[in-house]
């Protein structure tokens, strides 16, 4: 796959069933590392109609087909997760095929929600990550996301959810 050819744009809304499978295609290989009931969360995380209305969703596109994702919240607190700082945006579900990893898809895909708080004026950018997710965790950190474990939460699943936050 080539980089240069992929373009970073909304999602429409007919794309949101696309998304949803987009998003669960990415998130497969972790049934392994999931610690809790796999099949709810693999439900829970595909359904985007509530981001759709609330959000914006962010995709990569390559010849057509979507291969990357990411659910931009410019009110953080809108986004249903656990309490991010007042004032903050939010990012949720990056997601990338596995196919076309390597291609700085999922730093794309942030910088682009970065772009867009410096465009609106929103000072911290603020996201949640766990464990089994060490490659998120590692991106995070070379963009210069830094941990804040005041908004890190645990939710119904009983994952441990980290806060990070960047200051734009």
């Amino acid at each position: 796959m080539d980089p240069e050819h992929v373009i970073i744009r909304d999602a429409r809304p007919d794309e949101v069933d696309a998304v949803g499978d987009l998003i669960r295609a990415a998130y497969a290989e972790l049934e392994a590392a999931y610690p809790a009931d796999w099949s709810r969360y693999f439900d829970m995380v595909g359904r985007m109609n509530f981001h759709f209305e609330r959000a914006e969703v962010i995709v990569a596109e390559q010849t057509g087909r979507l291969v990357g994702t990411v659910t931009f919240y410019r009110d953080g607190s809108q986004s249903g997760q656990g309490p991010w700082p007042e004032g903050s945006a939010g990012v949720l579900r990056l997601a990338v095929l596995p196919e076309a990893r390597g291609l700085s898809l999922g730093r794309r895909l942030t910088d682009e929600c970065i772009r867009r708080c410096r465009e609106a004026g929103i000072k911290t950018l603020a996201l949640h990550t766990t464990d089994w997710m060490p490659v998120a965790k590692a991106m995070y950190g070379r963009m210069g996301f830094a941990r804040d474990e005041s908004f890190d939460f645990v939710p119904r699943s009983g994952i441990y959810a980290y806060g990070y936050r960047l200051e734009v």
